[in-house]
């Protein structure tokens, strides 16, 4: 394939397709960029170099380690050019080949591999050309396809039908217990050396394309979706900019190869359950890792999208290491010796104590970086270092002091954590062994070891992957952020010794600089109100079931719909009073380390911390009837609550668009114009809304509109007659209420 000439081809008809991408490109958006996309192409026909496949033969053994043997594990590759190893010089060098050389030395065994398929193929043409070329069985197969969809904007339902062909007939040269590596969609949004606005329109369109993969192996416990990392190192690309080198191809095989053995481990566990493939959504979350990280994504893409200086690019890169390295978070993964340390010995009758390591990676993203600060010693002239280090000790104390556990794992588990993480990283996150800080853009973001309360978030992950290790998508993802938030919140009230009613329930306050119109990254009393500024947006948190966002991104919306939770637990820690990690911590905890299921929702969640109030209080106690109102009075459990309604109240909410906000009015029916009620009440009367609700349009923007005992319709946009449509948007800035 010559990319050049591709990337020219896709510029020029950006206008007529435009509108298929993730972006949803109005036509006459489209129609005004297409001069800018027309000179685009021309350049990027003039600039971009063409890459060879790298010569040799396709097929061969790894040898076992030297004392390794038993039967080879065999790998196949099918697909593109990341499955020849175009980038790279020489075919060892390339993605199979190191990959198949980690398998060797994990598995300890020889790896037959063998590689199918040529440059410039698209998922239909792997289909058709090379499918019938697959003999034999194969313990792994790793299905490449993707990036020639995305540069030629393949429709993403022709696209996804390519894909489960193929799986199907990949599945059937699969061995008992194997499985299919289906690799993401390259992150082209991250090739900063494409000019705006092409990097955004086949950027989004991969992100599309890759959302498909993720489905398809979410339906199929013999799938595994493996995230292409982000490239963001210049040594990391080849010389065209687009394909990765061989240090790329060893930063990707260094994800791919630990995945697959992981993946073959469980199949081999657990075979007969195994072989029948299910279309429920957690067959493959259960274990899917995934890098969690405080800042949202949705936030990222918005600052992404403000054109800003510095914070712009910042987080159009952060974005990219966000999404290539999901695979941070590993629950039945062995832990590396290398990152996380045995505890040392305690001497008997010695009292339980924190054992702390900082490290620095000096602007890189290699983790974990060169160890500054260890536990007993002096502060260092960093103070990235020691807020870090002072951070994972308060924390500690408070597992400690709240709730007898000994760190993370109750069993002394050491505390790791990373400073200067890459360069001006705007996100601080959890990979499953340690904190890994960035230092922020400067310009929105000011920095992340100085909140004590994002410190305790991150380490709430810990904490909830030894415990429930609730699966990180949609409900019990945000039930997993909520309890985070929860822990985050605790560590910085037992600080500063307040009760609930003192504390001010921010989560991430400090993190903005001042020029943030906003206090905080969330608010758990009043969801939806932590920022509301030009870059940022407004903070689209709802706080009641009936604002659920129900969206695709943010796998699911764990960071939006945590607002639901996080606000039941605020109610129940001022409805009981005192300390919040004292009662309410309690129970939550109680909950978290009952037998509380991996995929547990929000009602579920409810019950146990129903359960675990009554056992440990009484079923007729003030905690009990206090968790009982919080979890009705956000919509949870439809228990009465006293005062809890409004009469004629009328709410219309919008959800919908690239981040699956949510915005929304409540107002009540008196303070609607004569005209607009008018219209309102013979809308309702006529039954139009509830025909036009059961009609059903996948990815349009929704509109659900409440009228207290008449209406409760949730409609698609497209469906709406015009004059409703602008009634809807009257009442929506009539109301202007936060979602």
């Amino acid at each position: 394939m010559e990319i050049a000439a591709r990337l020219g081809s896709v510029t020029a008809d950006a206008a007529k397709v435009a509108e298929r991408t993730v972006h949803r490109l109005a036509k006459p958006a489209a129609l005004a960029l297409a001069p800018v996309l027309l000179r685009q192409a021309k350049q990027l026909q003039e600039g971009l170099v063409w890459l060879p496949e790298p010569k040799g033969q396709r097929h061969g053994t790894i040898p076992a380690p030297e004392g390794g043997g038993s039967a080879p594990l065999r790998l196949l590759a099918i697909g593109d050019s990341t499955a020849t190893g175009v980038g790279a010089e020489r075919l060892e060098d390339g993605l199979v080949l190191q990959t198949a050389t980690r398998l060797a030395a994990r598995e300890q065994r020889p790896v037959e591999w063998r590689i199918i398929g040529l440059e410039g193929s698209t998922a239909a043409q792997v289909l058709e050309r090379y499918l019938p070329e697959v003999e034999g069985e194969w313990d792994a197969i790793l299905l490449l396809v993707g990036a020639n969809d995305a540069l030629q904007l393949v429709g993403r339902r022709a696209f996804a039908r390519s894909i489960r062909q193929l799986v199907a007939g990949l599945a059937e040269h699969l061995s008992p217990g194997g499985v299919i590596g289906l690799t993401g969609t390259p992150q082209i949004d991250t090739f900063v050396w494409l000019p705006q606005p092409v990097r955004s329109l086949i950027g989004g369109h991969a992100r599309t394309l890759d959302d498909m993969q993720q489905r398809i192996a979410a339906a199929d416990p013999r799938v595994l979706h493996l995230p292409t990392p982000a490239i963001v190192e210049p040594e990391q690309h080849a010389a065209d900019g687009f394909h990765p080198s061989a240090a790329g191809y060893r930063l990707w095989s260094s994800i791919v190869a630990p995945r697959i053995a992981q993946a073959l481990a469980r199949r081999a566990a657990d075979a007969p359950a195994a072989e029948t493939p299910s279309l429920a959504p957690a067959a493959t979350e259960l274990s899917a890792p995934v890098r969690q990280g405080i800042v949202p994504p949705y936030l990222l893409e918005q600052l992404a999208a403000a054109g800003l200086a510095t914070a712009s690019i910042v987080a159009e890169r952060t974005l990219g290491l966000d999404r290539g390295i999901r695979t941070g978070r590993e629950a039945t993964a062995p832990q590396q010796p290398s990152l996380r340390p045995d505890a040392p010995a305690r001497i008997p009758g010695e009292p339980p104590a924190p054992h702390r390591t900082i490290s620095d990676a000096k602007g890189t993203t290699t983790l974990p970086g060169s160890a500054v600060r260890t536990e007993g010693e002096e502060p260092t002239d960093d103070i990235a270092v020691n807020q870090a280090y002072d951070g994972l000790g308060l924390s500690w104390q408070l597992l400690m002091d709240a709730f007898g556990r000994d760190s993370l794992d109750g069993a002394g588990m050491p505390l790791l954590a990373t400073v200067h993480y890459g360069d001006r990283y705007a996100n601080a996150f959890w990979d499953g062994t340690r904190m890994v800080f960035g230092d922020g853009d400067g310009e929105v973001f000011a920095g992340f070891t100085n909140a004590v309360d994002v410190i305790g978030h991150e380490l709430g992950h810990g904490v909830i992957s030894s415990t429930a290790d609730l699966v990180y998508r949609d409900q019990s993802g945000a039930l997993n952020e909520s309890i985070a938030d929860v822990l985050g919140s605790l560590v910085k009230q037992h600080v500063l010794g307040q009760s609930a009613d003192a504390a001010d329930w921010l989560i991430g306050a400090g993190v903005f600089t001042d020029t943030v119109q906003g206090v905080a990254l969330r608010s758990m009393s009043a969801p939806g109100t932590a920022y509301d500024d030009p870059a940022l947006g407004k903070d689209p948190q709802p706080g009641h079931m009936r604002d659920f966002v129900v969206t695709r991104d943010d796998l699911g919306g764990v960071h939006i719909n945590s607002g639901i939770p996080n606000r039941a637990f605020h109610l129940v820690a001022t409805a009981i009073g005192g300390k919040a990690w004292e009662a309410p911590g309690l129970i939550w905890m109680d909950a978290l380390t009952g037998d509380l299921p991996r995929t547990a929702d929000f009602a579920t969640f409810a019950a146990a911390t129903v359960d675990a109030s009554v056992a440990r209080f009484g079923e007729d106690a003030a905690e009990t009837l206090a968790v009982r109102e919080a979890w009705a009075a956000v919509g949870v459990t439809d228990e009465a609550v006293p005062d809890a309604s409004v009469a004629d109240e009328v709410r219309v909410a919008r959800t919908g668009g690239m981040l699956g906000r949510t915005q929304a009015a409540v107002l009540e029916l008196q303070v609607i114009p004569g005209d607009d009620r008018e219209q309102l009440d013979t809308l309702v009367a006529s039954g139009v809304l509830e025909d036009l609700g059961r009609q059903t349009l996948p990815d349009a923007p929704l509109w659900r509109v409440t009228v207290e005992t008449k209406c409760d319709v949730t409609v698609a946009e497209p469906l709406l007659p015009e004059e409703v449509l602008a009634l809807l948007r009257r009442l929506l800035e009539l109301g202007d209420e936060p979602a």
